[in-house]
C-alpha cells in the first residue's frame, strides 16, 4: 500500500488561459491521439510530480485526462481493509483518466519522478465533436484499455506466480523495447509488482529468484533485469510450463 495515499491532497490544476479556445485547423491534419495532444499541448497544464505524489483519488471529478511526458504513472484502488491493487502502470507517452464518465476510476500516483500535461475534459469533448477522427482514436483508445484489463483479469484468474512474473515482465519489455535489447529497467519496486499481479511481496522475490536460477533472466539489481532467454520467458507468459 502507498504510504502517502491517505495523507497527500490531489495536485490541483490550472490550465493556461489558450485551453478556453481551440486552435485553428493545422495545415496537415492529425491522423493519431497522440498527435491531437501534441496540437494541444499549449492548452494543457504541465505538472512536474515528485515520487509517491498523488494526482487524483479513486472517486474525484473527472476534470481532466493526462498524457504521460516522462516517468510511470501507477493506477491503483484500496479496499476498505488497507489493501491495495494496482491495475495499470502507465508510461511515457500514455493517456490516462477517465474519457467517459464523471468519477475517476482509480486513484492515480507518481511510481517516481513524473512530467504529465493535463487537459480539460470539456475541451477534449469539444474536439470530439468536431472531429470524427479525433472521436475514432479516443474510442479505439478505450478499447485497448479493456483489452488489457482482460488480459489482466486472465493473468490473476489462470496463472501460477511464476507464470504471471513472467507475463509481467513480457509484458512491460513489449512496452518498453526491452524485447529487442535484452536490457529491462523496472521503475517499480517489487511491492508494485506484487500489488499488481495479486501476490506478496516475498512470492514475486521467490519467482524472479526461480527465473534467475532456470537460467531465464539475471538481476543486476532491483531495478534492472537482463532477458537472457527470450524465448522460454514468453512460453512462461502463456502457460506453458519450464522443462
Amino acid at each position: 500500500m502507498s504510504l502517502n495515499a491517505a495523507h497527500e491532497q490531489p495536485r490541483s490544476i490550472v490550465l493556461p488561459h489558450s485551453a478556453v479556445a481551440i486552435a485553428a485547423a493545422p495545415p496537415v491534419a492529425p491522423t493519431t491521439l497522440h498527435e491531437h495532444l501534441v496540437l494541444l499541448r499549449d492548452a494543457g497544464a504541465r505538472l512536474k510530480l515528485s515520487r509517491n505524489e498523488m494526482i487524483f483519488q479513486e472517486g474525484d471529478p473527472a476534470q481532466h485526462i493526462y498524457r504521460i511526458v516522462s516517468g510511470t504513472i501507477r493506477l491503483c484502488r484500496h479496499t476498505p481493509d488497507g489493501r491495495r491493487h494496482i491495475a495499470e502502470f502507465a508510461l511515457a507517452g500514455d493517456l490516462f483518466g477517465v474519457l467517459g464518465g464523471q468519477q475517476q476510476a482509480f486513484t492515480a500516483e507518481a511510481v517516481g519522478d513524473a512530467v504529465l500535461v493535463a487537459y480539460s475534459r470539456t475541451q477534449l469533448d469539444r474536439v470530439a465533436e468536431c472531429d470524427a477522427r479525433f472521436r475514432a482514436n479516443v474510442l479505439s483508445h478505450l478499447s485497448t484499455d479493456l483489452l488489457s484489463a482482460q488480459l489482466h483479469t486472465f493473468i490473476l484468474g489462470c496463472q501460477s506466480a511464476k507464470e504471471r512474473v513472467a507475463s509481467f515482465i513480457v509484458r512491460f519489455a513489449e512496452r518498453t523495447g526491452a524485447i529487442e535489447t535484452g536490457r529491462l529497467t523496472l521503475p517499480m519496486g517489487r511491492q508494485d509488482i506484487a500489488d499488481h499481479l495479486g501476490l506478496t511481496i516475498e512470492t514475486v522475490c521467490r519467482a524472479i529468484t526461480a527465473l534467475k536460477n532456470d537460467g531465464v533472466l539475471l538481476v543486476p539489481s532491483v531495478h534492472e533485469l537482463l532477458l537472457r532467454n527470450v524465448e522460454v520467458l514468453c512460453s512462461l507468459a502463456e502457460g506453458d510450463s519450464l522443462h
